[in-house]
């Protein structure tokens, strides 16, 4: 009797503008499935293509909603939010999204860094899944990050390090044990063919060298890199907290291979990270709502000055009526004098 085959879903994590959509884009070349309907490419944000399903990103975002969250929030989504979650009936959904999508292909990989925030959530879901599931973690430079969010959305930098490490810690936490390859950015852009072959193998997956031709020469170029750092430039940049450097750091060497993510000592590692980031939450939930409160006094502003700008322009509507007014009354007293001039010369003759 014939093995059934157990189909594969990939997840790809990683931080916004980290190289996600590159990297996503990147497994067609061995074959993988990324759906049919995609987000479109939009100009001077991702010009080559999100390469992310729609359904999945908006289910995304519909459930940072009901949580009251948002990807750029830094309240972390915790076992109670999924528990909010599955009593919502988001897991059968989820479930069901997943089902279709991998009903007619082998191998299937979507990605949002939504993901990353949501991955506890997910990973209940892949629980009662009978695909066998593989992680892709993308790793950028945090400054290259802070620099690319500081020019799309005007974000600081100190908000974009610590959103980098919640994705980052957030990715390794919940995959320890997994099927996890973690791929740098800046490596894939210089040496596209020894990272898909890294990939490729931790897929059990063969590259295609007709595919991979076409990616590197319609796909891959310069333009999706803006800006190159080295590690000592974020040592001496004095915003980066040290737990920044350090999570960086050993992203950096498993990235290279210079040991893996199963090693207990890394495993370690992501435990001390997680629990570090965790006592932080309520400074950055502190920090959350007074972001929340600036916008909606910056919303409220804006408003203001609509409504300002509004009466000034009924102002001067008024204004113009009463010139308008005024101009036809000084006509009428003009016309008045002349036929009161005109009376007393009529007058003059009869008297005559």
């Amino acid at each position: 009797m014939k093995r059934k085959e157990i189909k594969k879903l990939v997840v790809v994590l990683g931080m916004h503008r980290s190289g996600t959509s590159v990297i996503t884009k990147g497994l067609q070349v061995l074959g993988v499935a990324l759906g049919e309907n995609l987000l479109p490419p939009v100009a001077g944000n991702n010009d080559k293509g999100f390469w992310e399903d729609m359904d999945i990103n908006a289910l995304n975002i519909e459930m940072l909603d009901f949580l009251g969250n948002q990807w750029h929030f830094l309240k972390p989504v915790q076992s109670a939010d999924v528990n909010l979650l599955q009593k919502a009936s988001y897991h059968l959904r989820a479930s069901e999204l997943l089902e279709n999508k991998m009903s007619n292909v082998s191998a299937f990989a979507f990605k949002d860094p939504r993901t990353a925030k949501l991955l506890p959530f997910w990973k209940e879901v892949f629980k009662h899944s009978q695909y066998k599931i593989y992680y892709i973690l993308a790793i950028r430079h945090p400054t290259s990050v802070a620099v690319s969010l500081k020019n799309r959305d005007g974000f600081n930098t100190e908000k974009s390090y610590l959103l980098w490490l919640e994705h980052v810690i957030n990715s390794f936490s919940n995959t320890i044990g997994e099927n996890l390859i973690v791929v740098g950015y800046d490596h894939l852009m210089k040496s596209p063919n020894t990272e898909l072959s890294k990939i490729a193998k931790g897929l059990q997956l063969q590259i295609n060298d007709e595919e991979l031709k076409k990616f590197k020469s319609d796909f891959l170029d310069d333009n999706l890199r803006h800006s190159i750092y080295e590690f000592d430039d974020l040592a001496c940049d004095e915003t980066a907290p040290a737990l920044l450097q350090e999570v960086y750091l050993k992203a950096l060497e498993i990235a290279d291979g210079k040991f893996r993510t199963k090693e207990t000592v890394f495993i370690k590692n992501v435990n001390n990270w997680a629990r570090e980031f965790l006592r932080l939450k309520p400074i950055l939930i502190f920090v959350n709502n007074l972001e929340s409160k600036l916008i909606e006094r910056d919303q409220s502003a804006q408003t203001l000055s609509l409504q300002v700008d509004n009466k000034e322009s009924i102002l001067q509507a008024l204004s113009s009526r009463i010139s308008e007014k005024e101009e036809s009354l000084s006509i009428l007293s003009t016309q008045l004098i002349q036929k009161e001039e005109l009376l007393i010369n009529l007058s003059g003759q009869l008297t005559e």
